[in-house]
């Protein structure tokens, strides 16, 4: 939802529509100032506002500012005769009127950002971020030969209130003293993702005392932002690759190959984070949540290709405790292709708590006989708690934020009729309850199937000899 400041900043640009369309001798005077008022709208807005993003908003900021630098003159030294170069003048009033249509389009139609599930637990949520080096790996997506793999991994954690007013995203926020130590928790995004793809249930999950590090893995993300400065788009091979993937382009095996070396290039990357964490090596942004992080309990947690990793790792690593898939495919558990040209899937059991998150693709036969066999392999030989939860009527991309910031672009890539606020808020419910069961030993009736969301299909499977 835009705020009044941001509607009034737009209001005041509409006059540039008027200077567009009107002769210059029929400009009224009044119009000259519209401009500046503008402009105090938007200082007004910086200061007064508390948005938690306004990246949105930087067309109109930049249209806004340009625009007042352009026409100050005007406001002291009105001259309807001017300016004399009419068709020079009419060309810049056709671009200025187009430079404003796509600054008020980008934030209230492409990216308008709808609020996103408000962190219900008692603490503040802090964040910095950090960069990590792999030493031992040499960067194979880099136009730089030689470089060593590096990504940006950025921490949401429990920080104290310091007053009545609940805050989140602080950056370099102290960390809260009031427990000694917090599970630690870490995300991989998803195919184009990136690491704030699912900014609320990582706030979410901070305020109830959990250590949260989502990790930018460096061309699979559409954009990494470093923590020393620098930046990275994502991959053109990587995305190339992924477009044949989707479209089942590619024969069978080759894709095996492909999403395999996605795979590798995930797990490797949660190897890092997780070995950083455990030699306190955070970079100095990070150094502050050393002694803080309660590194015997830690969970996984990724959307679609980041689920297929932090699925891999939990069967690989005994320090990771649990599990969330989050609507994607275990391709880990794909272990080849057969001389029928058909995945072959592990027969190797489960033995972490697991959590399956679907979209209501899932309830689709074709669906449950491919990408989600390997899904239901592992829930139905588990030898640990299981669950399966799938939201109906929801798309892939309702299971991260952007529906909530851009209904425009989520809706092109793939989102259901449900609703995308109430779709994140079953995610962060059910994600905070599965991480409290069984990293925190808490209970909790979502998880015994008590029926709160009516969009929610739950399954549990508890083996025979661990109890309810």
């Amino acid at each position: 939802m835009l705020t009044i400041l941001e509607i009034l900043i737009i209001l005041a640009n509409i006059p540039v529509l008027v200077w567009a369309l009107l002769p210059v001798k029929k400009v009224p005077r009044f119009l000259d100032f519209m401009p500046l008022a503008s402009v105090v709208f938007l200082i007004l807005h910086l200061f007064i506002d508390n948005e938690p993003v306004r990246l949105r908003f930087i067309p109109i900021y930049i249209f806004t500012i340009t625009t007042f630098l352009v026409t100050i003159v005007r406001i002291f030294h009105h001259n309807p005769d001017q300016p004399k170069r009419r068709v020079l003048a009419g060309v810049g009033r056709i671009f200025a009127l187009l430079m404003l249509i796509i600054a008020v389009l980008v934030p209230t139609v492409v990216i308008p950002f709808y609020s996103l599930p408000e962190p219900t637990g008692k603490f503040n949520v802090g964040t910095v971020v950090s960069d990590f080096t792999d030493n031992n790996r040499i960067e194979t997506l880099s136009k730089e030969k030689g470089e060593n793999r590096k990504i940006a991994v950025q921490f949401w954690y429990p920080s104290d209130k310091t007053g009545d007013k609940f805050e989140y995203d602080i950056n370099g926020a102290p960390i809260s003293t009031s427990q000694q130590k917090y599970p630690v928790l870490i995300f991989s995004h998803g195919a184009f993702g990136v690491r704030m793809s699912n900014a609320s249930t990582f706030r979410e999950l901070a305020s109830h005392g959990y250590i949260v590090a989502s990790i930018d893995h460096t061309y699979q993300a559409f954009y990494t932002s470093f923590a020393d400065g620098k930046s990275a788009p994502i991959s053109m091979e990587f995305l190339n690759n992924a477009m044949k993937v989707q479209t089942d382009s590619l024969p069978i095996d080759e894709t095996f190959k492909i999403t395999h070396e996605w795979l590798d290039l995930r797990t490797a990357d949660i190897n890092l984070v997780i070995d950083s964490l455990k030699a306190g090596d955070l970079g100095a942004a990070g150094t502050m949540l050393n002694g803080h992080m309660d590194l015997a309990n830690i969970g996984l947690f990724g959307h679609s290709l980041g689920g297929a990793a932090s699925a891999q790792i939990s069967r690989e690593r005994d320090d990771v405790k649990a599990a969330i898939v989050i609507d994607g495919t275990m391709i880990g558990d794909i272990t080849g292709v057969n001389s029928n040209n058909k995945e072959t899937i592990t027969d190797k059991s489960f033995t972490k708590p697991l959590l399956l998150m679907y979209g209501s693709l899932f309830n689709e036969p074709e669906a449950k006989e491919t990408a989600y066999l390997p899904n239901i392999n592992a829930f139905n030989n588990a030898t640990d708690a299981a669950y399966s939860l799938c939201i109906k009527d929801s798309g892939h991309l309702n299971f991260t934020d952007l529906p909530r910031i851009s209904p425009l672009l989520s809706g092109m890539l793939g989102v259901g009729t449900v609703d995308s606020l109430e779709c994140i808020k079953i995610v962060n419910a059910y994600s905070l309850a599965f991480f409290d069961e069984h990293l925190k030993g808490k209970s909790s009736s979502l998880l015994d199937g008590e029926a709160m969301y009516k969009e929610a299909e739950f399954q549990k499977r508890i083996p025979v000899g661990m109890g309810n």
